[in-house]
């Protein structure tokens, strides 16, 4: 609202910092400008915190050898995240 301006234009921005990928900010600010180019802002910060964590995938089969090098061979695994789709493992 404005004392003697109905005629008011709103601008939103939002600015990002992903410095930590698991822990971003976002920051929107609204600017509210009348005709005589006074402004007023309103913000809102977003934080988007990756705090699940991966699901890991059955683990295979226990088997029994008699020697060691009848040990099978390490697989690869895969897991899955609710946010992140490169996971180590």
């Amino acid at each position: 609202t404005d004392n003697c301006d109905s005629d008011i234009t709103v601008t939103g921005v939002d600015t990002t910092d992903n410095t930590d990928p698991c822990n971003i900010i976002v920051t929107r600010t609204w600017t509210f400008t009348d005709s005589c180019d006074n402004t007023a802002s309103v913000s809102q910060t977003i934080t988007v915190a990756d705090t699940t964590a991966p699901v890991a995938p059955e683990a295979p089969a226990d088997v029994t050898v008699e020697c060691t090098d009848e040990i099978p061979p390490m697989i690869d695994l895969t897991a899955t995240d609710n946010c992140d789709s490169d996971i180590t493992v």
